[in-house]
């Protein structure tokens, strides 16, 4: 099967667990990314990619990215 090759823009989610102030602003906390990958599953929920693919239907390092953060995707190859 031929797999599409996507560069994906998304904002990552961030979290912590330490004490702060309620009135910061926490907006320079996300963090704009690019993955690159071959797209592996698409729905409206999720995206699924993975850097290496193998002709017997295997993969590795996959990310899913949650629709609701995605800002773009374009096709590499």
């Amino acid at each position: 099967m031929r797999r599409e090759l996507i560069e994906v823009e998304w904002d990552d989610i961030s979290g912590s667990s330490d004490w702060d102030d309620i009135k910061k602003d926490y907006t320079d906390i996300v963090h704009h990314c690019k993955s690159v990958g071959w797209r592996l599953k698409s729905n409206r929920k999720i995206l699924v990619i993975a850097s290496t693919i193998t002709s017997k239907e295997r993969c590795c390092d996959r990310t899913v990215i949650p629709r609701g953060v995605i800002k773009s995707i374009r096709k590499v190859s």
